[in-house]
Protein backbone atom coordinates (compact mmCIF):
# COMPACT_ATOMS: atom_id res chain seq x y z
CA UNK A 1 0.00 0.00 0.00
CA UNK A 2 1.46 3.12 -0.98
CA UNK A 3 1.27 5.95 1.52
CA UNK A 4 0.31 9.81 0.28
CA UNK A 5 1.36 12.60 2.72
CA UNK A 6 -1.13 15.36 2.68
CA UNK A 7 0.07 18.92 3.79
CA UNK A 8 -2.21 21.44 3.89
CA UNK A 9 -4.00 24.24 6.20
CA UNK A 10 -5.36 23.30 10.11
CA UNK A 11 -7.54 26.66 8.87
CA UNK A 12 -10.46 26.60 6.08
CA UNK A 13 -9.42 29.27 4.20
CA UNK A 14 -11.78 32.00 2.93
CA UNK A 15 -13.02 30.27 -0.36
CA UNK A 16 -15.44 27.05 -0.19
CA UNK A 17 -13.69 25.57 -3.14
CA UNK A 18 -10.72 25.08 -0.40
CA UNK A 19 -13.14 22.81 2.09
CA UNK A 20 -15.02 21.20 -1.27
CA UNK A 21 -11.30 20.08 -2.63
CA UNK A 22 -10.03 18.82 0.69
CA UNK A 23 -13.26 16.75 0.84
CA UNK A 24 -12.85 14.80 -1.98
CA UNK A 25 -9.02 12.94 -0.80
CA UNK A 26 -11.14 10.40 0.27
CA UNK A 27 -12.20 9.60 -2.83
CA UNK A 28 -9.09 9.71 -4.23
CA UNK A 29 -7.20 7.61 -2.17
CA UNK A 30 -9.57 4.90 -1.76
CA UNK A 31 -9.67 4.63 -5.15
CA UNK A 32 -6.07 3.39 -5.32
CA UNK A 33 -6.31 2.01 -1.92
CA UNK A 34 -3.51 4.42 -0.85
CA UNK A 35 -3.19 5.59 2.87
CA UNK A 36 -3.18 8.96 4.20
CA UNK A 37 -0.58 10.19 6.43
CA UNK A 38 -0.88 13.93 7.85
CA UNK A 39 -0.54 16.04 10.26
CA UNK A 40 -2.94 14.68 12.72
CA UNK A 41 -5.14 17.62 12.83
CA UNK A 42 -9.17 17.82 13.20
CA UNK A 43 -9.21 21.57 12.42
CA UNK A 44 -10.05 23.28 8.99
CA UNK A 45 -8.48 21.37 6.17
CA UNK A 46 -6.67 18.69 7.96
CA UNK A 47 -9.44 17.88 9.45
CA UNK A 48 -12.03 18.16 6.78
CA UNK A 49 -9.26 15.36 4.26
CA UNK A 50 -9.21 13.25 7.52
CA UNK A 51 -13.11 12.85 7.54
CA UNK A 52 -13.23 12.16 3.93
CA UNK A 53 -10.94 9.40 4.18
CA UNK A 54 -12.25 7.89 7.46
CA UNK A 55 -15.58 7.77 5.60
CA UNK A 56 -13.92 5.88 2.39
CA UNK A 57 -12.29 3.34 5.16
CA UNK A 58 -9.02 4.83 3.89
CA UNK A 59 -5.92 4.27 6.46
CA UNK A 60 -5.15 6.93 8.42
CA UNK A 61 -1.42 7.72 10.01
CA UNK A 62 -1.15 10.90 12.19
CA UNK A 63 2.05 12.14 12.98
CA UNK A 64 2.33 15.18 15.26
CA UNK A 65 4.54 16.80 17.94
CA UNK A 66 3.74 15.65 21.34
CA UNK A 67 2.74 19.18 22.53
CA UNK A 68 -0.38 18.84 20.18
CA UNK A 69 -1.76 15.98 21.91
CA UNK A 70 -5.06 17.45 22.47
CA UNK A 71 -8.61 16.22 22.00
CA UNK A 72 -10.01 19.30 20.82
CA UNK A 73 -6.73 19.85 18.03
CA UNK A 74 -6.06 16.03 16.50
CA UNK A 75 -8.71 13.96 14.99
CA UNK A 76 -8.96 10.70 17.02
CA UNK A 77 -10.58 8.08 14.09
CA UNK A 78 -6.49 7.44 12.68
CA UNK A 79 -5.13 3.77 12.63
CA UNK A 80 -2.05 4.61 13.42
CA UNK A 81 -0.09 7.76 15.22
CA UNK A 82 3.01 8.61 15.77
CA UNK A 83 4.23 11.59 18.18
CA UNK A 84 7.41 13.59 17.72
CA UNK A 85 9.40 15.68 19.75
CA UNK A 86 8.65 18.83 17.66
CA UNK A 87 7.87 20.03 13.98
CA UNK A 88 11.08 19.44 12.82
CA UNK A 89 11.62 15.66 13.41
CA UNK A 90 7.49 15.75 12.51
CA UNK A 91 8.74 16.51 9.09
CA UNK A 92 11.82 14.15 8.68
CA UNK A 93 8.90 11.25 9.62
CA UNK A 94 6.30 12.23 7.09
CA UNK A 95 9.16 12.37 4.14
CA UNK A 96 10.66 9.06 5.20
CA UNK A 97 6.90 7.38 5.62
CA UNK A 98 5.49 9.13 2.97
CA UNK A 99 5.49 7.36 -0.98
CA UNK A 100 3.56 10.77 -2.89
CA UNK A 101 3.28 14.60 -1.57
CA UNK A 102 0.06 16.26 -2.26
CA UNK A 103 -0.45 19.74 -0.77
CA UNK A 104 -3.53 21.74 -0.52
CA UNK A 105 -3.51 25.48 0.29
CA UNK A 106 -2.40 26.23 3.47
CA UNK A 107 -0.25 29.10 5.46
CA UNK A 108 3.26 29.09 6.78
CA UNK A 109 3.19 25.29 8.23
CA UNK A 110 1.66 23.88 4.91
CA UNK A 111 4.80 26.57 3.12
CA UNK A 112 7.18 25.11 5.55
CA UNK A 113 6.41 21.88 4.69
CA UNK A 114 6.39 21.94 0.73
CA UNK A 115 9.88 23.65 0.66
CA UNK A 116 11.06 21.26 3.33
CA UNK A 117 10.36 18.27 0.89
CA UNK A 118 11.55 20.17 -1.98
CA UNK A 119 14.68 21.14 -0.51
CA UNK A 120 15.55 17.20 0.40
CA UNK A 121 14.62 16.85 -3.30
CA UNK A 122 17.19 19.04 -4.32
CA UNK A 123 20.06 17.62 -2.75
CA UNK A 124 19.18 14.11 -3.55
CA UNK A 125 17.45 12.86 -0.60
CA UNK A 126 14.67 11.33 -2.30
CA UNK A 127 12.63 11.17 -6.14
CA UNK A 128 9.05 11.31 -4.27
CA UNK A 129 6.51 12.84 -6.68
CA UNK A 130 5.68 16.18 -5.00
CA UNK A 131 2.18 17.79 -6.28
CA UNK A 132 0.77 21.23 -5.34
CA UNK A 133 -3.26 20.87 -6.13
CA UNK A 134 -3.77 24.75 -7.57
CA UNK A 135 -7.07 25.12 -5.98
CA UNK A 136 -8.51 28.67 -7.40
CA UNK A 137 -4.96 29.28 -8.37
CA UNK A 138 -3.59 29.22 -4.84
CA UNK A 139 0.00 27.96 -5.55
CA UNK A 140 0.42 30.82 -8.32
CA UNK A 141 2.38 33.19 -6.45
CA UNK A 142 4.33 30.63 -5.34
CA UNK A 143 5.05 28.72 -8.80
CA UNK A 144 6.13 32.12 -9.90
CA UNK A 145 8.62 32.62 -7.93
CA UNK A 146 10.33 29.13 -7.97
CA UNK A 147 10.30 30.22 -11.99
CA UNK A 148 11.81 33.56 -10.60
CA UNK A 149 14.45 31.53 -8.54
CA UNK A 150 14.66 29.35 -11.39
CA UNK A 151 15.81 32.02 -13.96
CA UNK A 152 17.88 33.60 -11.39
CA UNK A 153 19.91 30.49 -11.46
CA UNK A 154 18.80 30.02 -7.91
CA UNK A 155 17.09 26.62 -8.45
CA UNK A 156 18.50 24.24 -10.70
CA UNK A 157 16.64 22.84 -13.37
CA UNK A 158 18.55 19.57 -14.43
CA UNK A 159 21.34 19.20 -11.90
CA UNK A 160 25.16 20.24 -12.79
CA UNK A 161 28.43 18.83 -11.69
CA UNK A 162 28.47 19.07 -7.87
CA UNK A 163 24.84 18.38 -7.55
CA UNK A 164 22.81 16.24 -9.94
CA UNK A 165 19.47 17.19 -8.53
CA UNK A 166 16.95 19.31 -9.18
CA UNK A 167 14.13 20.41 -6.42
CA UNK A 168 11.75 20.97 -9.27
CA UNK A 169 12.22 17.73 -10.83
CA UNK A 170 9.64 16.05 -9.27
CA UNK A 171 7.27 18.87 -8.97
CA UNK A 172 3.67 18.90 -10.77
CA UNK A 173 1.13 21.39 -10.24
CA UNK A 174 -2.52 20.30 -10.87
CA UNK A 175 -5.76 22.17 -10.73
CA UNK A 176 -7.66 19.81 -8.37
CA UNK A 177 -7.54 16.09 -6.96
CA UNK A 178 -9.71 14.83 -10.18
CA UNK A 179 -6.80 15.82 -12.10
CA UNK A 180 -4.93 14.61 -9.44
CA UNK A 181 -5.91 10.88 -9.73
CA UNK A 182 -4.99 11.20 -13.44
CA UNK A 183 -1.34 12.28 -13.36
CA UNK A 184 0.36 9.05 -14.41
CA UNK A 185 3.17 10.37 -11.02
CA UNK A 186 0.02 9.74 -8.81
CA UNK A 187 -1.38 6.54 -10.02
CA UNK A 188 1.11 4.40 -11.16
CA UNK A 189 3.99 4.84 -8.60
Amino acid sequence: MKTVCLFCASMDGIEPNYKKEADKIGDVLSKYNYSLLYGGGALGLMGVAAKSANKKGVKIISVFPEYLDDPDIIFSEYQKVIRTRNIVDRKKKMIQLSDIFVCLPGGIGTLDEITEVLSSAALGEHTKPIFLINTNNFWNPFVDLLGHMERNKFIRKNGDKNIKFSSLKNLFVVNNLEELSFHKKFNTI
